[in-house]
């Protein structure tokens, strides 16, 4: 009860800014799983999910009595959602199967947003590469070790992934800004997504495979620095139908709300450090208003 209580005032918080604001194209385009934010945050959209969650709870007294759907991920992948970091949502809908060339982001889509599976080098690509040193040298002299990234168990068949997480679902972390203070000087110039995005160092041990997935938000960029990537002719990454290396020191950039699969055939751990931003498209009077607290934790338990 407590959790509909704190949504309940959520949806208001959302309903009061988008009203304050007045931009219809966010609120009727941005979608919250199938829902448009502008009736998600309505009392209408507050009923729905209420009594989504009585049916679903039911459901899952009586498992038996519920429909597999046709979506493009298992129902446990959707409903532990990895890729929101392990952050519960008190609604969600699993996501029907596209083709791997048109965005199908699993939580926040704004749908008339424009985009394409793989964009080309920018400043920003440009930036991370001309740091790249910096950034390299804090890693490799970190005491920090990867753990176990919250997409392993559902998406790594063999091998594993892990990751360092600087900022993430819970916003940046305290016990990492001390330890990489350079790179977080280096973050401060960047528009980064902290709303549907993250930062953190990335890991994959020989072998792993990252099973086809999407994103869970089309609002961002998802920027890859190659850290320490001793066989780029072994590691590659698909997005949309296009597969590409990673290669040490150089930047790859993609909108990671298509579909896409990791394959490391090689001997040695692949490091990469990923960086989201704002996707570029969105105006900037919008990202004021979705980078704020109430747009962050919507939705979350």
């Amino acid at each position: 009860m407590s959790s509909l209580i704190k949504h309940f005032n959520d949806c208001q918080k959302i309903h009061q800014l988008l009203k304050k604001a007045k931009t219809d194209e966010l609120a009727e385009n941005l979608y919250w799983y199938n829902l448009s934010i502008k009736f998600a945050s309505s009392k209408f959209g507050f009923l729905k999910v209420f009594f989504w969650r009585i049916w679903n709870k039911f459901l899952n007294m009586f498992f038996f009595l519920k429909k597999i759907k046709n979506s493009a991920y298992s129902e446990n992948y959707q409903k532990e959602n990895p890729k929101n970091y392990g952050t519960e949502s008190i609604y969600h809908k699993t996501i029907e199967k596209k083709s791997p060339n048109l965005s199908n982001p699993s939580i926040w889509n704004f749908k008339i947003l424009t985009s394409k599976p793989w964009h080309e080098d920018d400043k920003w690509s440009n930036y991370l590469e001309e740091n790249c040193d910096v950034i390299k040298d804090e890693f490799l002299s970190s005491k920090f070790k990867t753990i176990e990234h919250p997409g392993n168990k559902m998406l790594a068949e063999n091998g594993k992934w892990s990751s360092i997480t600087l900022i993430g679902a819970q916003g940046k972390s305290l016990k990492h800004e001390s330890d990489f203070p350079n790179t977080f000087n280096l973050l401060k110039n960047m528009p980064i997504n902290e709303t549907y995005g993250f930062v953190a160092f990335s890991k994959l041990t020989p072998g792993t495979h990252i099973k086809p997935h999407t994103g869970s938000s089309n609002l961002r960029l998802r920027y890859h620095l190659g850290i320490d990537v001793p066989e780029p002719d072994l590691v590659k990454i698909r997005v949309g139908d296009d597969i590409k290396p990673w290669i040490e020191d150089k930047c790859i950039v993609f909108d990671d709300s298509f579909e896409h699969e990791v394959f490391h055939n090689g001997k040695k751990d692949r490091i990469v450090f990923i960086v989201d931003l704002w996707h570029p498209k969105i105006k900037d009077s919008y990202v004021n208003i979705l980078k704020l607290d109430e747009f962050k934790n919507f939705g979350k338990l």
